[in-house]
């Protein structure tokens, strides 16, 4: 298997990022050099966006489809396909800790897992189908 040599500082940057995006450190350099493969592909909405949330200590994954705004949880309590974020947070929450009311602002519940962004930062109108 090919290598790469980093430094002591970005490779520590590296395995804190795998240890925030629950990945390997070769998984982290994979997405950033998925993500930057094209400037074609950058002006191209994405087909599904990584997200995650940790909810009384318990992660949750999931997918984020822009075109569609459904969030499909993937691993974690409130698995399946839901019809928003806000949605899908209900569900998890839910799972988690039934006795709670579940009314959540799913925009801001799911974090963008490349970035760490609340989901709220590739919020964009609704395409007219």
């Amino acid at each position: 298997m090919p290598t790469i040599e980093l430094n002591e500082l970005t490779h520590s940057k590296v395995v804190f990022a795998a240890r925030v995006m629950g990945c390997t450190p070769s998984e982290v350099v994979s997405r950033l050099v998925e993500s930057w493969s094209s400037a074609e592909e950058l002006d191209a909405e994405p087909e599904e966006v990584r997200v995650h949330a940790v909810y009384r200590g318990e992660r949750v994954s999931g997918f984020f489809d822009p075109a569609t705004r459904t969030l499909t949880v993937t691993a974690g309590p409130g698995a399946g396909t839901h019809s928003s974020p806000s949605a899908a947070a209900m569900a998890a929450i839910h799972a988690i800790n039934p006795d709670r009311n579940p009314s959540v602002n799913g925009w801001s519940f799911w974090r963008v897992t490349r970035t760490g962004e609340e989901l709220k930062s590739l919020r964009r109108p609704p395409r007219a189908v």
